[in-house]
């Protein structure tokens, strides 16, 4: 199979098993018969972890595999100095061997470092600070467990008994979303039941000093507006940036899209408007206080509705200063700038500094797409297309022909049904060509459906931006094997680009559950087979039952005795 394939690009990350073994999982994609492919290639044991050790394990198992590694377009993987290292990480190595290979930093990973990186601030610090202290509160004594699911089985219905508070963690992306969405966010949030789970610590006198102290301080903290305003602000920006890291983690995502996606959000967090944020948290905590007066707590548990007015300091100035420091009055206004801009401003930045690169390589991607194909026909810089021809090794005057050519040509391949059969209704002259004409028609629509995009039955998909669509349009109509075999090499190109190894994450999940604490020692082979049968349930079902009873019948003497 591996013959009629162009070009492969693979993921690949590790991690440590329960037997303390570094294992890595190798993903290859790969465009074939106009369909996109992301496998489960091998199950690789680490026993160099350095980039000329990672590299010399890939190369290997390429070779092993008949992997001609000229054939490797690019890889993906994290950010880690091993990996991508500019002189001797794995991306260096790689690039020695072929370079024109594209290589991708995990787009899900860059993003969830951006949203780290925005925690940064002193304000955000304060706030997931308090929420982690919460969670390990409650969860490190049952006694306090206990307290928390009566105060739960008390306050709220359904699924709302079962919650328990998230601990933050850096590797779990959705860490901090979830924790601060189950007790700040929605009408079902859970802010009052921590205040009265808090109180009941404090004042029920069960507890030691420790303990009541410590629930007075967490207590205290929730109430703060500033603390309820910081947390609003993160709400608005997950509801941006969260949907966009599930995005990145879907399969079978093109950098174009990828791309296109990020764009957006960097637009999208620009909008958020701080009067709104601040009119929001207003609004929280006015409903907080009337819901708190009806659970019966202590008489000085009260949600703060405002920021609080801090002394002004001055420093000392010397007789001959005449320069004075101007602090911010306002408190709002102190939040706004110290707090509110820092944040966005670090996000945005964070974004466009580490989502930069391959920026050439995009935009020749764009001119692949049938919304600009207008602007193709009109005329294309001459630098236009340069790079991907380059990458892909594609003669690029022949490129920019079979482009300007197949942009002439493709609206009426793609137009109404009606407008091109009532033109091919006139220009025919006899009966017998018109009842081929006819027939021909109707084959071809036919085909066109049976290889449409999977996207295309969705009510919201649009063809002018999806490089899937073109490129199964020029494979149904097999115009790929000659007329537009260059362009159509350059669409089989991008499409095989990858802009995430979240399938390697998914793999170490199936890891965990195969290589238990039962199920320890298994070996390397026997651990790649159940991975692979775990992971690949679809290439399974498709082989012979006959033919693995064939292999295992001859393994042995005894078992073809047995089972002939």
């Amino acid at each position: 199979m591996f013959l009629f394939i162009h070009f492969f690009y693979f993921q690949v990350d590790s991690t440590q098993d329960i037997g303390a073994e570094d294992q890595a999982t190798l993903f290859i994609r790969y465009v074939i018969n106009s369909e996109i492919k992301e496998r489960l290639f091998a199950v690789l044991k680490v026993t160099d972890s350095s980039g000329k050790g990672y590299f010399e394990i890939l190369k290997k198992c390429f070779n092993d595999h008949g992997i001609d590694f000229k054939k490797i377009i690019g890889e993906s993987f994290d950010g880690a100095a091993n990996m991508r290292g500019e002189f001797n990480g794995l991306r260096a190595h790689i690039q020695k061997e072929n370079p024109k290979s594209v290589y991708v930093w995990c787009y899900a990973h860059t993003l969830n470092l951006c949203s780290c990186d925005s925690c940064s601030n002193i304000a955000a610090i304060n706030l997931f600070g308090l929420l982690n202290r919460l969670s390990t509160f409650f969860s490190e004594s049952y006694k306090r467990m206990d307290i928390w699911k009566k105060k739960q089985e008390q306050y709220n219905t359904g699924q709302l008994k079962l919650k328990k508070l998230q601990k933050i963690g850096n590797t779990r992306w959705w860490s901090r979303e979830k924790a601060l969405q189950w007790i700040f966010g929605g009408d079902d949030n859970l802010y009052a039941t921590v205040i009265s789970a808090l109180d009941y610590v404090v004042t029920c006198g069960t507890f030691d000093s420790k303990t009541s102290s410590e629930a007075i301080s967490l207590r205290d903290k929730l109430c703060e507006f500033q603390i309820i305003l910081t947390a609003h602000l993160f709400l608005n920006i997950f509801s941006i940036v969260g949907i966009t890291s599930t995005y990145l983690q879907s399969s079978n995502l093109d950098l174009l899209s990828a791309w296109e996606m990020v764009e957006k959000t960097i637009k999208h967090i620009s909008t958020i408007n701080f009067e709104d944020i601040f009119k929001e948290a207003e609004q929280f905590s006015e409903k907080i206080n009337n819901s708190l007066e009806d659970l019966k707590l202590s008489e000085n548990v009260i949600v703060e509705c405002e920021l609080p007015q801090p002394r002004i300091r001055s420093k000392k100035r010397m007789a001959d200063e005449l320069c004075r420091d101007e602090a911010p009055l306002n408190v709002k206004d102190k939040f706004r700038v110290e707090v509110f801009r820092c944040i966005i401003d670090r996000l945005q930045n964070d974004f466009t500094k580490r989502f930069s690169h391959n920026k050439i390589l995009i935009a020749d991607i764009q001119y692949l797409l049938p919304k600009h194909f207008m602007d193709v026909k009109e005329g294309l810089p001459d630098t236009a297309l340069q790079k991907l021809s380059e990458l892909a090794s594609i003669d690029h005057l022949k490129l920019v022909t079979e482009l300007r050519n197949f942009t002439t040509i493709y609206y009426d391949i793609v137009g109404p049904l009606n407008t091109k059969t009532k033109r091919i209704y006139s220009e025919v002259e006899n009966d017998e060509n018109y009842d081929n004409f006819s027939l021909e028609w109707n084959e071809f629509n036919i085909d066109l459906e049976k290889n449409a995009c999977k996207q295309s039955s969705k009510l919201n998909h649009n063809r002018s931006k999806c490089l899937i669509c073109v490129q199964k349009l020029l494979y149904s109509l097999n115009m790929h094997s000659t007329a537009y075999s260059n362009l159509y090499a350059a669409y089989e190109f991008v499409l095989s680009l990858s802009v995430s190894q979240v399938n390697c994450e998914r793999a170490f999940s199936t890891l965990k559950i195969i290589k238990n604490r039962l199920r320890s020692s298994l070996n390397q082979e026997r651990l790649e087979a159940f991975m692979m049968m775990s992971a690949e349930k679809l290439v399974l079902e498709e082989v012979d039952f006959q033919d693995v009873l064939e292999i295992i019948k001859n393994s042995s003497s005894l078992l073809l005795k047995l089972l002939s």
